[in-house]
């Protein structure tokens, strides 16, 4: 088996579906790849879906207590057979050549090598106010072909050796929330040697139609996880200029964000702005609003009682068997 693609999900049936029908018509030779769904605890009939779906590459499925995106992960990676393991999220719908893109660059023997592809929103997820601005804010971040930066890696769409995230121990099931458990496993597997590749080529469809609060819950979980990032990598500053929360950062951003200098105006604009469809002043609004979420729980965090910092995942066996049925 070479290619095992690792699904990730949690109460996503109905877009999943789609996911795994894009699988399944890939151009890489369907003996040579598995997909292997990790539910995450799902009660929404994904378990019957998947087991009644049919095509020419095998799925497997594995199921768990919801225990967060980096345990889902690591139990599919104890399922998987491949020799390389490719991440993909429940609402990514991939192109054709995904794989085969994926695989070029995974020559016989080769060792320390991860890629990361792309995605593009939807046209279909374009369909209110918050999501036709999700493009509008140009994206001018250098992504080098060769020598990627780990904190560029994202699972929505990667793929690294097997043999790689066994020796790194796994993800760091510490992150429970959301965001961060991809770049904390690319800072660890980057400091063993391990470089990335970006091929643009590798792509696929995002297809999630988010809503201002839904994202803000998220993006609340992300501000807890940088704080628990930033420590666990030992408060590097450059890790914490990243992340937008070093020491000498986070006045100005209690000033903007947690105090009623500027929400209650954007509050204020936000329903005029919907009502006139104003995207470019729509967009300000939501990252506004976006980023007072990632703060509050920051703050949070930063004064909560502190969590238990893991070291590397040693522990984490991807080799022993999963544990949960086939």
């Amino acid at each position: 088996m070479e290619i095992s693609v690792i699904v990730p999900t949690f109460n996503n049936r109905r877009v999943l579906e789609k996911t795994l029908e894009a699988l399944q018509t890939q151009t890489f030779p369907a003996q040579d790849y598995e997909i292997v769904v990790a539910d995450d605890g799902s009660t929404d009939g994904t378990a019957e879906m998947v087991a009644a779906m049919r095509g020419p590459a095998p799925i497997r499925y594995v199921s768990q207590a919801n225990g967060g995106r980096a345990a889902a992960r690591n139990m599919g990676a104890r399922a998987a057979r491949g020799r390389i393991l490719l991440f993909v999220d429940s609402d990514f719908w991939a192109t054709p050549a995904l794989l085969a893109e994926h695989h070029t660059h995974y020559p016989p023997e080769l060792r320390r090598r991860g890629v990361q592809g792309r995605w593009i929103v939807h046209a279909a997820a374009r369909v209110t106010p918050f999501m036709r601005t999700k493009e509008i804010t140009l994206d001018f971040t250098v992504r080098r072909r060769r020598n990627l930066s780990p904190v560029h890696v994202n699972t929505r769409n990667f793929s690294l050796l097997r043999a790689e995230l066994e020796s790194a121990g796994g993800f760091d099931e510490g992150f429970t929330g959301y965001g961060w458990e991809d770049i904390e496993l690319a800072l660890r597997l980057h400091a063993r040697g391990v470089t990335f590749e970006y091929e643009p080529r590798a792509v696929g469809h995002h297809h999630h139609v988010e809503t201002l609060e839904g994202t803000r819950r998220k993006l609340r979980q992300s501000g807890e996880g940088a704080v628990y990032l930033w420590r666990k990598h030992g408060r590097s500053f450059g890790l914490g200029l990243f992340l937008e929360i070093a020491p000498f950062l986070l006045p100005l951003k209690w000033l903007v964000y947690r105090t009623p200098l500027v929400t209650p105006v954007v509050r204020w604009v936000l329903p005029r702005a919907e009502a006139q469809e104003w995207l470019p002043v729509l967009n300000e609004c939501y990252n506004h609003l976006q980023w007072e979420a990632y703060y509050d729980g920051v703050f949070h965090t930063l004064r909560a009682p502190r969590r238990v910092v893991r070291a590397p995942r040693a522990e984490v066996e991807l080799t022993g068997k999963s544990g949960h049925g086939d």
